[in-house]
């Protein structure tokens, strides 16, 4: 059984704080005296971690990250960069959180029970992270700027709310499912992995893919001609998640040449997509 630290937040901060040593990896091996004295910023200034939150737990980590879990009480959405390149254990949330949850992360689970702000699992590594509000933009993505799979390479991310745009921008491998909605952009420049959007998505979805594939239960405000149809199919199946209504499979995106596979509900789409089908349907 794991040892639990909890960190209970004394007021909510009005700042953003970079809570990064909020990770099983800097706690291990760690006495709970020396937890307490972590260095964070808190709007720029450096504050100690006991300051800011009420710390209790056993005298001294385990040497191991994977036998450490953090649960956080009275969390707040200025709360960024927690789990910052765990590799193992579990942190668990109680609240809302910030900016770059999970960044560069390398093993373990985080869960959010609350929503998350921008670049959640940006750059992630493996691991897992379960989100049971909603997300900001470019989950699981590369930073700005950064080339085509430089995001998310291999783990899992499942938000039970919706998501922003950019959804898995540049990422590499891995799974993100959104359980509703998402925003402009999905997938854009992706070279591999799986995004599941089981309700609807904005415009452009796969913009720049080379490869991965990218699945939209519900309706889509926009389809890049540099997509070809390809496939009618009467159900689909991804990952476990089963939808039993058609969907019209795409190749692209063809201005970079790419591979990747767009499939998009035909059910809620037939305005945008019945011209597709009837090309299928001439062939």
């Amino acid at each position: 059984m794991p040892v639990t630290f909890t960190l209970r937040l004394k007021t909510s901060p009005t700042v953003l704080v970079d809570a990064r040593w909020i990770s099983t990896d800097r706690f291990a091996g760690r006495a709970i005296d020396e937890i307490k004295k972590f260095r964070i910023l808190e709007g720029g200034w450096e504050t100690a971690l006991g300051e800011l939150f009420d710390v209790t737990g056993p005298e001294k980590a385990p040497a191991d990250p994977k036998e450490i879990e953090i649960v956080i009480e009275n969390s707040s959405s200025k709360l960024c960069y927690i789990g910052y390149k765990m590799s193992g254990g579990r942190i668990v949330v109680k609240g809302d959180a910030g900016h770059f949850i999970g960044y560069k992360m390398r093993g373990g689970s985080i869960v959010v029970h609350g929503s998350v702000r921008n670049y959640l699992g940006c750059k992630m590594k493996d691991g897992s992270i379960e989100v049971f509000g909603n997300a900001g933009h470019r989950v699981g993505s590369k930073l700005q700027g950064e080339k085509p799979g430089k995001g998310m390479k291999r783990g899992t991310i499942v938000i039970h709310g919706s998501a922003g745009s950019e959804v898995g921008c540049g990422m590499a491998g891995g799974i993100i499912v959104i359980e509703k909605s998402a925003g402009n952009l999905v997938g854009d420049f992706m070279t591999g992995g799986t995004i599941v959007v089981k309700e609807g998505a904005g415009v452009d979805p796969g913009l720049e893919m080379q490869s991965g594939r990218i699945v939209v239960g519900g309706v889509v405000k926009g389809i890049l001609p540099s997509f070809y149809v390809d496939s009618y199919i009467p159900s689909l199946k991804v990952r476990g998640i089963e939808f039993k209504k058609p969907f019209l499979s795409f190749i692209g995106d063809a201005v970079v040449g790419g591979r990747g596979l767009l499939q998009v509900s035909y059910e809620d789409n037939k305005k945008l997509l019945e011209v597709f089908k009837s090309l299928l349907e001439e062939v």
